[in-house]
């Protein structure tokens, strides 16, 4: 179901055409129409709406607000000089081009972003989920508002998009396949749960991310890094969270 994308009366409907043309929903204009009216005429759809400083997904009876969550918190550690695991493994410095291959809410996208100072390309298959990042990566206040702007959401299927890359074509690759593990909580990833796909990362996809990366990938797992060692990479834990472990693979490009 594609979703329907409308706006409170603080939000603006040139963005809801913008973000359905995107990423493949339904833009409706408000109408009059209570909250409840918009729901029960979707007859089922999901309902994003957008309101000047938030943004919240009405789906399946409950509702979520788009956010940046433990993203926010990182930047600004950064900010006070604080060390991202992220960024310490990837070696991520002013400059670089980063291709965030699996998106889901955006969190690594807007750390990349702050610490490289450039734009980064975000790639999200479900068009619902593409939009309801994109809605909350515009609406990030204080210290989360230029890298949020510096993001790019693009509605694709990653490993179509990497095929379409020439070699060398960002300096580093993120690739999490994580949200397939049920570890994870809170109400937003249980929503990236339902509408992430969960086929594992494929060797050839990783080889395709190796050779659009210049300098390498970094691949994101749960503890203690099954998938990686599949894949075969060396898990390093995170440093911030336990629950967390990296794996880097260097580029393929000579």
């Amino acid at each position: 179901m594609p979703g329907v994308v409308t706006t409170a009366a603080s939000g603006r409907a040139a963005e809801a055409e913008e973000l359905s043309a995107r990423f493949g929903l339904r833009a409706e204009a408000r109408a009059g129409r209570t909250l409840r009216q918009v729901i029960e005429d979707a007859r089922g759809e999901p309902v994003l709406v957008l309101a000047a400083r938030r943004a919240d997904l009405y789906e399946r009876g409950r509702a979520f607000r788009a956010t940046a969550g433990m993203a926010f918190l990182r930047v600004l550690r950064v900010s006070k000089g604080e060390t991202d695991p992220l960024i310490a493994a990837a070696a991520l410095r002013a400059g670089d081009r980063v291709l965030d291959a699996t998106l889901g809410l955006g969190g690594d996208a807007l750390v990349a972003a702050h610490a490289t100072g450039t734009a980064v390309v975000g790639i999200e298959s479900d068009g619902l989920l593409a939009a309801f990042t994109q809605a909350g990566l515009r609406r990030l206040a204080g210290h989360g508002r230029d890298p949020g702007g510096r993001i790019e959401v693009v509605r694709g299927d990653h490993r179509l998009f990497l095929r379409t890359q020439a070699d060398g074509s960002f300096d580093v690759v993120l690739l999490d396949p994580m949200f397939r593990r049920s570890g994870d909580s809170g109400p937003n990833f249980e929503l990236l749960r339902a509408h992430a796909e969960h086929a594992p990362l494929a060797s050839d996809t990783l080889s395709e991310a190796r050779r659009v990366a210049r300098r390498g990938v970094l691949v994101k797992d749960a503890a203690p890094g099954l998938e990686l060692r599949r894949l075969g990479l060396v898990p390093k834990p995170s440093r911030r969270s336990a629950a967390i472990v990296l794996g880097w693979a260097a580029s393929l490009v000579k």
